[in-house]
């Protein structure tokens, strides 16, 4: 869920929790401010009451006074004890001004006579109605929490959105940046202290990796080039070694595993090698290479080396198809292709190479089941029936790619591994 949608949803809460709280406060305090004002007016004209009674004076008509009226009966000492001598309280009562039933607010008074004897006087006044002021109230609130939430949304958008462009740069930026590439400087203005601290920190972050990335380069660089020298002399050491007659069969076939083993390891070299430079982006000629070529001078080697597994190989190549890049890296990209195809076939396998629309595809048979897609590209990652293999090529193949930025995809379909590159 986006922040601004998460930050909306928590103030209409927040806003729904307020008004409902505000609502009953507004309630109360108005119902008890009417009450008050009522009761005032009610204990008056109760005191008069009692007054002109206790007086022996002629009492008002009670159905003719404006909108008030009362009662008076007389009571016992016993419920005269029990109660408390001034009640009020909401009711509903018949006024003979209205003809009608209507809310009321009531007062209710116990004196007591010169001789001794109880009167219970109450006088009723009309109010508001309560339940429809509480009506009214809700559809009110109803109404302004409608609107409240309208604006809300829209002030949210708005100001959420506009707050955070810095930080949908920073996410722009962070996207676009390639590790050990030539990235644009970090250019995000903001006044926004935790935008501005976030800035900082993402942008020490990535340059203390790219000091790492640019040391773990050098380092691997230096080490295969250094390793190559070595490597090779110890070959052909072991090559001469060979020549001497009075070794054994057994000796000889270890000097031959020997040999094996510093080719593997030399190829390995070679392979880190040449992905550094890649990385390090040394290949700077360009030139639009014909992929049909490419594919056509490299196939009869490699059926040649392959020849005892007996691969049938069926090509369908495109002599338009062209790629933008160095030539020598073209003929990497499309040996390492080849050659893994042939190397994790099986025997009486096949090899079916297209090259159409700018995409050159190269499926072939093996294992039954896919590959791990979100690791065939990494470096020495092995197949589980080829540990012997360097697990360098289509890591390669992979960086020569993201250096031109051709599109690279695995898929299995119809027992086949197949290989996408799309040049355009």
């Amino acid at each position: 869920m986006k922040l601004q949608n998460v930050i909306t949803f928590r103030l209409s809460i927040l806003k729904a929790v307020s008004i409902a709280v505000w609502a009953v406060c507004f309630y109360l305090v108005t119902t008890t401010e009417i009450d008050k004002e009522t009761d005032e007016s009610l204990t008056a004209y109760a005191e008069t009451l009692i007054t002109d009674y206790l007086a022996g004076e002629q009492m008002p008509d009670s159905s003719t006074t404006l909108g008030d009226q009362y009662i008076i009966r007389n009571v016992t000492a016993e419920y005269a004890a029990k109660q408390r001598h001034i009640r009020y309280k909401d009711t509903e009562t018949y006024f003979n001004s209205s003809y009608d039933y209507e809310p009321a607010r009531s007062v209710a008074y116990i004196f007591r006579t010169d001789n001794g004897q109880y009167r219970e006087l109450t006088v009723f006044t009309t109010t508001i109605d309560k339940n429809q002021l509480k009506r009214s109230i809700l559809y009110w609130l109803a109404a302004l929490y409608i609107v409240l939430l309208a604006g809300i949304v829209v002030v949210n958008i708005w100001t959420v959105s506009h707050s955070m462009r810095p930080l949908k740069r920073l996410f722009q930026w962070l996207d676009d940046y390639k590790l050990g590439q030539k990235n644009n400087k970090l250019d995000n203005p903001t006044d926004i202290t935790e935008f501005k601290r976030l800035n900082e920190t993402v942008a020490r972050n990535l340059e203390r990796g790219e000091q790492q990335y640019e040391q773990q380069k050098l380092f691997i660089a230096n080490a295969s080039h250094e390793m190559q020298t070595p490597l090779a002399v110890c070959v052909n050491r072991l090559e001469m070694l060979l020549d001497d007659d009075t070794l054994t069969e057994s000796q000889m076939a270890e000097i031959i595993k020997t040999m094996r083993t510093l080719k593997n390891l030399s190829a390995t070299n070679r392979s880190l090698l040449l992905l550094c430079k890649i990385d390090n982006r040394q290949f700077n000629n360009r030139a639009d290479v014909n992929i049909k070529n490419v594919i056509e001078g490299l196939l009869p080697d490699l059926e040649t080396i392959y020849a005892h597994k007996r691969i049938a190989v069926e090509c369908s190549l495109d002599g338009g198809a062209k790629a933008s890049m160095d030539s020598s890296l073209a003929d990497i990209l499309a040996a390492n292709l080849l050659k893994n195809a042939f190397v994790h076939n099986i025997d009486g396998g096949r090899i079916d190479v297209s090259l159409d629309d700018g995409t050159l595809t190269v499926a072939n048979t093996g294992a039954a089941e896919p590959l791990d897609e979100s690791r065939i590209f990494e470096r020495f990652y092995h197949s589980a029936d080829k540990k012997s293999s360097t697990g360098l090529g289509l890591a390669i193949v992979k960086a020569v790619c993201n250096l031109y930025g051709f599109g690279l995809k695995y898929s299995f379909e119809g027992g086949l591994h197949t290989f996408k590159v799309s040049f355009s």
